[in-house]
């Protein structure tokens, strides 16, 4: 956990001497930027064992007072072969014509306007339509969450992954309660969005 800590630390330092945060070394400069877009645009998918992340806003009476947007990130569906969903999408095209991602949603990070990694969070199912499962199972498999080499900066990649890393227990911790406000099943209910969390406090 100590050389996870160094990393995370080495590598904002990194952001801090180059002086820009992770929010526009994902968001195009040359381009308006859109509400609810995913950025980058098919998500960001590691080589490797295909975990993947995207960062989106939501309209700003959305936010939380001083949040720009947030990372969400998953695992995918292969790792957890041989376990029950707790909830789990049609297998139908949506509005877009796609199938739903085989994608398992294990936490969100917000960041403020300036780039400041602000809270860690859950959400229901509803929210990123995944395959939910169980916290005791992504416990298991959360270690293997894992972005270099992905597409894209390599900072933020490598941020996202130190990041996972170092708060891995805080994360079963606000999965475990996930699942304790969904334990009645409630899982389309708009009114529950998000389940559990944290701020972001080294």
């Amino acid at each position: 956990m100590s050389e996870a800590v160094d990393r995370l630390f080495a590598l904002t330092g990194k952001i801090v001497e180059e002086g820009v945060s992770l929010i526009p070394r994902v968001i195009p400069s040359d381009k308006p930027f859109v509400q609810y877009r995913h950025y980058p645009k098919g998500d960001c998918i590691a080589p490797g064992n295909k975990s993947r992340w995207f960062y989106h806003a939501h309209k700003p009476e959305e936010r939380e007072e001083g949040e720009h947007g947030h990372f969400h990130m998953f695992l995918p569906l292969d790792m957890f072969k041989g376990v029950e969903p707790l909830h789990k999408p049609e297998r139908k095209k949506n509005k877009k014509g796609r199938y739903p991602a085989k994608v398992v949603h294990f936490a969100a990070l917000g960041f403020s306007l300036d780039g400041t990694p602000l809270y860690w969070f859950t959400t229901n199912y509803w929210v990123t339509t995944e395959y939910m499962m169980p916290a005791d199972a992504i416990a298991k498999r959360l270690k293997n969450y894992n972005m270099q080499n992905a597409p894209g900066d390599p900072l933020v990649n490598d941020w996202l992954t130190a990041a996972v890393e170092v708060f891995h227990d805080p994360i079963i911790d606000l999965l475990h309660e996930r699942d304790k406000v969904l334990v009645d099943g409630n899982y389309t209910d708009k009114s529950t969005e998000i389940t559990s969390r944290m701020d972001f406090d080294l």
